[in-house]
């Protein structure tokens, strides 16, 4: 939680067309392998020296000559500056940049919605009487959010859920039919002064930093010697996978070059179809994975599926495989489509349905949708995925157990979805699956949607084509329980 955010003056925030960006201790000539460190200063719009620390900065390295781009990090120290750390991956020119997704007064903003609503967005669930009475009422995770309750928990998978009552009197509980969101509804602040706030990110070129960096490199290595990934993907031991080593991967003309191991497997039906042979590739979430299910349809030459929030199935006889989708527990929010109670569906339940003799492919995934209510509601989640995935590795030899990582992008046309949140849920991921890590394969997205820079929650064909051909470079031809 980000204590004493609450800022009327929006001026006083801070501002990126003010804040600065030096390089410490710079080199005429760097090296491949060599960490370039930079400094951040805030600034707010009065021109004033920020003194505490908050804000949310993304930072990386780009090439746009040449088509390439690596991920930095950048670490907060608490009193108005922050300092990036990038790795040299390629030698001629590079420009350092940063970008301000959310400052420290929106994030404590977002906090308290979530403390006073349970979620930033509507919930509904509709009750139905014959053909003629309906009423739809609101929802949430948190019980004491709402007045009279129906608690839909069981429907829900287990997990908290609870619906108003209705308040006409032909309907109740029993009667509860299909759940839908509001898009355009979300819970404004009630001050004025703080929907000011609320809508301060809404243009996102003014939260570039003006102060952009250039930097000259070689091939040549420094001191330290820079290894060059021998290992195939597919035999990477799942353990480091979970390492926390930066950059994960460089893009370079679009592709990703993974630093952890070697691409081995061709983008193409052929290879795709040898690794799914015989199987089944479970890839549920939420429309982020069915973008995943989409770009497997193309690149299998199979017709693409519908865009609603149904589960489906691609079956393929000539290989004997098939691809499945289905949209995750609440939260998650439908749109204005109404979708029966069928729809959604717990990951973990998918876990312990799955026969002991099985051999499919399970990439667990859990993010866009729990940006919208608080971190706390998402580790539960991820604890009873946990429990569920230590089961079946115990029982099921054969499985292919993968977790698919929250993912970077930048401006939304929801103010809400912001994915600062995803920092916050990888140090959950990796806190809740390091009893199993050995045994399940962690695909790290993002370094790599930093360096690509998506602009929407949903990131485009070519992108998604990439992010989806890493995932299949470390699932296919898996040695399972291969703990090396």
């Amino acid at each position: 939680m980000i204590k004493g955010g609450k800022q009327r003056d929006t001026r006083k925030c801070t501002s990126a067309h003010r804040s600065t960006m030096t390089l410490l201790n710079p080199q005429p000539l760097y090296r491949r392998g060599d960490v370039i460190t930079v400094e951040i200063n805030t600034y707010n719009h009065y021109g004033e020296k920020q003194t505490v620390g908050g804000d949310f900065f993304r930072l990386w390295m780009e090439n746009t000559e040449d088509k390439v781009a690596v991920a930095g990090d950048v670490f907060d120290n608490n009193n108005g500056s922050y300092t990036g750390f990038l790795r040299v991956q390629w030698s001629g020119m590079g420009r350092i940049r940063c970008f301000l997704e959310r400052r420290r007064e929106e994030l404590a903003m977002f906090y308290s919605i979530m403390a006073e609503h349970g979620t930033l967005w509507q919930l509904k669930r509709e009750f139905v009487w014959g053909f003629l009475v309906k009423e739809s009422t609101s929802c949430s995770m948190l019980r004491n959010r709402l007045g009279d309750i129906c608690n839909f928990t069981s429907l829900n998978d287990g997990f908290p859920w609870y619906c108003e009552k209705p308040k006409n009197s032909l309907l109740n509980c029993d009667t509860y039919s299909k759940s839908w969101s509001l898009f355009g509804a979300e819970y404004l602040p009630k001050e004025n002064q703080q929907r000011d706030i609320y809508y301060l990110s809404s243009k996102p070129d003014n939260d570039f930093l003006l102060s952009t960096l250039q930097i000259t490199s070689e091939m040549e290595t420094g001191n330290k010697k820079v290894d060059t990934p021998k290992t195939p993907c597919s035999q990477l031991s799942p353990k480091y996978t979970w390492q926390r080593k930066h950059p994960v991967g460089v893009i370079h003309r679009t592709k990703w070059k993974p630093t952890l191991c070697l691409d081995t497997l061709e983008s193409t039906a052929r290879a795709y179809r040898q690794c799914l042979r015989n199987r089944r590739l479970w890839i549920p979430g939420d429309s982020t994975s069915r973008q995943f299910k989409a770009s497997l349809h193309d690149t299998l030459n199979l017709p693409r599926p519908s865009n609603d929030h149904n589960p489906q199935l691609l079956e393929d006889k000539q290989d004997n495989f098939s691809v499945a989708w289905f949209a995750h527990e609440f939260p998650l929010f439908h749109g204005s489509g109404r979708y029966s109670s069928l729809t959604n569906r717990a990951q973990h339940i998918l876990l312990e349905s799955l026969p002991n003799n099985t051999v499919d492919i399970v990439v667990l995934y859990l993010y866009v949708h729990f940006n919208l209510v608080h971190p706390d509601i998402y580790r539960q989640h991820v604890q009873r995925l946990v429990r569920a995935a230590t089961s079946l590795l115990q029982r099921a030899p054969g499985v292919t157990l993968a977790v698919r990582g929250p993912f970077a992008y930048y401006r939304n046309p929801s103010q809400e979805l912001v994915s600062y949140w995803g920092l916050l849920y990888t140090d959950v991921l990796h806190e809740e699956f390091s009893s199993i890590a050995h045994r399940v394969v962690y695909i790290d997205y993002w370094d790599m949607t930093v360096a690509l820079g998506p602009n929407h929650i949903h990131p485009d064909t070519s992108t998604v084509r990439t992010m989806v051909h890493y995932m299949m470079s470390l699932l296919c031809h898996r040695r399972v329980g291969n703990t090396t």
